[in-house]
């Protein structure tokens, strides 16, 4: 699980728990501007093979964390053990990450308080 917070057009995702040490990561911070989209996808984190593992933690349908490398050899970052809490930030070419997966307690909060910053900006 994560707590999100956004500040000075900056979200942090802060890893709690166990948790961080799956992921091998316990904070991210990304500028507003590197957001192109934020939504609630239980679908996405059910992913049978989120990518090449580099490092990170997959127990297929248990638990997925840590950065993973897609074809595009962009890296998403992910920690979801609830697919149902998982939501899909996603971020523009040069950000650092191509997609965010995370596991949050209020997903749909938790969007609309993204989507409420990227819309003021």
């Amino acid at each position: 699980m994560v707590e999100i917070s956004i500040a000075n057009d900056t979200l942090t995702v802060e890893v709690q728990g166990a948790h961080k040490l799956w992921a091998l990561k316990s904070t991210l911070t990304v500028p507003l501007t590197d957001i192109r989209s934020v939504k609630h996808d239980p679908e996405r984190a059910t992913r049978a093979f989120p990518g090449l593992k580099v490092p990170g933690t997959h127990i297929p349908t248990v638990y997925t964390a840590g950065t993973y490398y897609q074809s595009d050899f962009r890296p998403d970052f992910w920690t979801v053990r609830m697919p149902e809490h998982a939501i899909v930030i996603q971020c523009t070419p040069d950000a650092a990450y191509d997609e965010i997966i995370v596991e949050v307690q209020d997903p749909r909060g938790t969007v609309s308080r993204i989507q409420e910053a990227l819309d003021a900006r």
